[in-house]
């Protein structure tokens, strides 16, 4: 189980880089019954990690100017795998050796996603979650030492996370399907709809 102690070495960020075409724009800071998504995703995650940041892309997020927001360096617009890049480096200098890394449009993850995720892992190698048998890649556990790795794809071209998770060995932390509305992603406005209807899920404590 984690503790204050170990949970200090973890760090975690909130992916905010993306455009969300499917639902007009402006995705993190969309309400939700009077909330913004990324502000629920804080909520969960938060309260599990040692430090937070966020991975805004090329676009400043007036969100929470007390954390830390992060660009994409030289990769601006390269997509999620240069948002957890510049997340690795906050994280290392920090004084961090692992990152947590979630999107902003997942409010209802598990209040013990990182204790999950820690105890999956297998040495320094990341660990993802899996769903149904499918990866879902930005819910992840990063090692800081990741960073090298990352930056050689996102220079060499390669901007897909998968491609990083499985240049480094990635473990999967297997979550059965009934708990699939944990990891609800409100990409689109039918999961808008269904998110609406599960918010009487407690935050984190």
């Amino acid at each position: 189980m984690e503790t204050p102690e170990t949970r200090g070495v973890i760090s975690g960020l909130i992916l905010a880089g993306g455009k969300a075409e499917r639902l007009g724009g402006e995705k993190a800071l969309r309400l939700l019954r009077g909330k913004s998504l990324i502000e629920r995703v804080y909520e969960r995650l938060s309260a599990q990690v040692g430090g937070l940041a966020v991975a805004e892309g090329p676009s400043p997020l007036a969100w929470r100017s007390e954390l830390a927001h992060l660009d994409d360096g030289p990769f601006s617009g390269k997509g999620p795998l240069a948002g957890i890049r510049a997340g690795l480096a906050w994280a290392k200098k920090e004084g961090g050796e692992w990152l947590v890394t979630a999107p902003c449009d997942v409010p209802f993850l598990p209040c013990d996603l990182v204790e999950r995720l820690r105890t999956a892992g297998k040495g320094t190698c990341p660990v993802v979650v899996r769903l149904d048998g499918r990866d879902q890649n930005l819910l992840a556990l990063w090692h800081v030492s990741h960073f090298e790795t990352l930056d050689r794809l996102l220079h060499a071209g390669r901007q897909a996370v998968w491609e990083a998770l499985k240049d480094l060995d990635a473990v999967p932390l297997d979550v059965p399907g009934e708990e699939a509305d944990a990891f609800l992603n409100v990409n689109d406005a039918a999961a808008w709809a269904k998110a609406d209807a599960y918010l009487d899920r407690p935050p984190c404590k």
